[in-house]
């Protein structure tokens, strides 16, 4: 008798979608060539990072004879361990031997009897795939009744890359609006962006201590938090706080290249100095998107309660926390960075709050903005050359710890040095602590070579910091959306080329810092450009 709550699709009659993989499904066809008694494997990771798909093709790339032995079973809300079971050892019993089991979260007991898959099934010889929507519930049962009998294969993380090479696409604003998500259409609008947060973080968050047996064995703080109902309301502010810093940091960029800033650099009437008073900006910019100058979580919730639900959001790879140092030959720490990693969620609400702002008459009346679309446009471009610098600080670090987490150091930095008071930064360092050498990064959404972004790069008393406290300065590079050039020996690399030359690195045995960095690039002058005189317009 069919069951109401698991539909079974042979895999005879299961067609592979799609010809392009993810990166890690040879981890997936390497799990079913091998032996693997015992155990089972998961696809674990956010909706849209392409675990059905997987699936689907794993199954329709088996030998005919194999192929013959599968099973595709879809759960379905309301679901049981007893009736996935029911549904299971009749297929067996018939000579089914692969198992690919989706929706396993929909099981409402699975992480309480989950182990039948290993300790039953997988222990007889049948090779087992489970994938859920809410993936953490999938997490929770590995660390208990799975722990060390599963093998985890990760998708929510989609480096650019293998974005482009899914997509066919190497834009990087393709990469930053659709947010390393494989779907048909970007988060155009904060309601898209909302709805994915919602289901695929927050419920997936809810719906697996929902299911967990024992909720209080996570952390009690979470289940204070869920008792009190209030889990999912700390999370979306944890998470829409990226949102909220990128957008104030996009619009003092906004500020500090227009006359309202008046940026000393480009600026020379000293009457523009007056047009804008910065805290008054600043407070005004935070009043009108809601922030408050404490952190509004901390007055309600402790720390305690902050580091668990930050861990949950690390199980589920959403965020990337980077150690940073002000010294690393003497240890000298700063504060960790954090960084989303869903870059089109932040987009997504830091237009929305961008266009709140400009619609919001007061703060316009205090900031000096006469033009609004021009304002929209400019804070968008800055919004996006922010959260390309978390692209490439993120992936570069993610890449140099997989080839060798003791060797390389990757972060930001920004310092006053002490014998001038100069303020100077690199938007990103990469050091080979082997060989005490030193690469400089400044990273722009842009594709013009202006000089004035070299100028920390150009700083001798940065360079001689940089030697004395990091590493020799082997390399500055600029990161731009250019043509890849060389300048005063500064190296353009486009930004694109540049990340998609990360994965070859990563995957390349012994593989060295130069190849990352090639020259193999145009070196004739283009055009240059230096910061305008001309007197800007008004926002």
């Amino acid at each position: 008798m069919p069951s109401q709550y698991i539909l079974v699709t042979p895999g005879s009659e299961v067609f592979k979608p799609y010809d392009k993989k993810r990166d890690c499904y040879e981890q997936l066809t390497n799990f079913m060539k091998l032996p693997t008694r015992g155990k089972i494997c998961a696809l674990y990771g956010l909706r849209r990072t392409g675990k059905t798909v997987m699936m689907e093709q794993c199954i329709a790339e088996l030998p005919e004879e194999e192929k013959q032995k599968s099973a595709y079973l879809l759960c379905l809300n309301g679901c049981d361990m007893l009736e996935v079971r029911r549904v299971m050892e009749p297929l067996y019993e018939k000579g089914t031997r692969n198992f690919f089991i989706d929706e396993i979260t929909a099981v409402t007991d699975f992480q309480k009897y989950g182990n039948t898959f290993s300790d039953y099934f997988a222990a007889k010889g049948a090779k087992i795939v489970i994938a859920g929507t809410d993936s953490l519930g999938i997490m929770l049962a590995q660390s208990d009744i799975l722990y060390d009998r599963i093998q985890m294969i990760h998708t929510s993380y989609i480096p650019f890359a293998e974005f482009s090479k899914l997509i066919e696409n190497d834009s990087v604003d393709e990469y930053i609006e659709y947010g390393g998500t494989l779907t048909k259409s970007p988060y155009k609008t904060l309601q898209a962006s909302e709805e994915y947060q919602n289901t695929a973080i927050v419920g997936n968050i809810l719906h697996s201590l929902e299911k967990s047996e024992d909720a209080r064995r996570y952390g009690a703080a979470i289940t204070e938090l869920y008792e009190q109902n209030e889990l999912k309301s700390v999370l979306n502010k944890m998470i829409n706080k990226f949102s909220y810093y990128t957008t104030v940091k996009a619009v003092n960029k906004c500020f500090k290249s227009a006359p309202l800033y008046s940026t000393i650099h480009n600026i020379q009437e000293p009457s523009y100095v007056s047009l804008i008073n910065t805290e008054e900006a600043n407070q005004a910019t935070k009043n009108a998107l809601g922030i408050k100058d404490l952190d509004e979580m901390q007055t309600s919730l402790s720390k305690r309660h902050l580091d668990e639900l930050k861990n949950y959001l690390l199980e589920l790879e959403l965020f990337l926390e980077i150690p940073s140092y002000i010294s690393l030959n003497s240890g000298e720490r700063s504060e960790n960075l954090e960084i989303f990693m869903q870059p089109g969620m932040i987009y997504a609400h830091s237009t929305a709050l961008i266009k709140n702002l400009a619609d919001d008459s007061m703060w316009k009346d205090t900031c000096g903005i006469a033009d609004r679309n021009l304002f929209i446009l400019r804070a968008d471009h800055f919004v996006k050359g922010i959260l390309l610098e978390n692209i490439i600080l993120a992936e570069t670090y993610k890449t140099f710890q997989k080839i060798d987490l003791d060797r390389y150091y990757v972060s930001q930095l920004s310092i006053t040095l002490r014998n001038n008071n100069q303020h100077v930064e690199a938007d990103m360092i990469l050091v080979d602590k082997q060989k005490g050498e030193s690469y400089l990064f400044e990273v722009k959404y842009s594709n013009q070579i202006v000089i004035d972004q070299t100028k920390h790069l150009r700083n001798t008393d940065f360079l001689e910091y940089i030697d004395e406290n990091f590493g020799k300065v082997k390399s500055r590079l600029v990161l731009y959306t250019g043509a890849s050039s060389k300048q005063n020996d500064v190296l353009y690399l486009n930004a694109a080329t540049y990340l998609k030359r990360l994965s070859i690195v990563s995957n390349t045995p012994r593989p060295e810092i130069k190849q990352l960095l090639n020259e193999n690039c145009n070196t004739s002058k283009p055009n240059l450009k230096t910061t305008s005189r001309k007197k800007p317009r008004k926002l």
